[in-house]
């Protein structure tokens, strides 16, 4: 298989890094009930419920984007459509839940990794395979 162009590597670095951060985010979040509930005023049921439903959403976001970069790099064309509708489900949903430091980062490395995602070169990348 030939090397990746750079801006193939650089998207799949971004994803991962999306799929990383949000991972440490979330499970941060578990360790900060304390603030959580001084935030909020919420019963210790209410933050087990919230921080329940953080977690199997963003679970579903991590083993998204994993499992689409990985269809990615097999040089299929159709994860890249994937990606892109998955991250915009993805800043939908934080801007349901609210901004905050670390959503604006991963907003923010989302728009790059689509920008990386849908480059020429990357689509040239893919395109060889079916020339072959």
């Amino acid at each position: 298989m030939n090397e990746a162009p750079r801006p193939v590597r650089i998207a799949v670095g971004l994803w991962l890094a999306i799929a990383v951060f949000l991972f440490l985010t979330t499970a941060g979040l578990w360790f900060q009930r304390a603030e959580v509930r001084e935030l909020t005023d919420w019963s210790e049921g209410q933050i087990t419920s919230f921080l329940a439903t953080l977690s199997g959403v963003a679970l579903f976001f991590v083993v998204a984007y994993g499992l689409l970069v990985w269809q990615f790099l097999k040089r299929k064309n159709w994860p890249r459509a994937a990606l892109s509708f998955v991250a915009i489900v993805h800043m939908i949903w934080i801007l349901f839940v609210g901004v905050s430091a670390s959503s604006l980062v991963t907003l923010l490395l989302i728009c790059a990794a689509i920008v990386f995602t849908w480059q020429a070169r990357t689509a040239q990348w893919l395109a060889e395979v079916r020339e072959q």
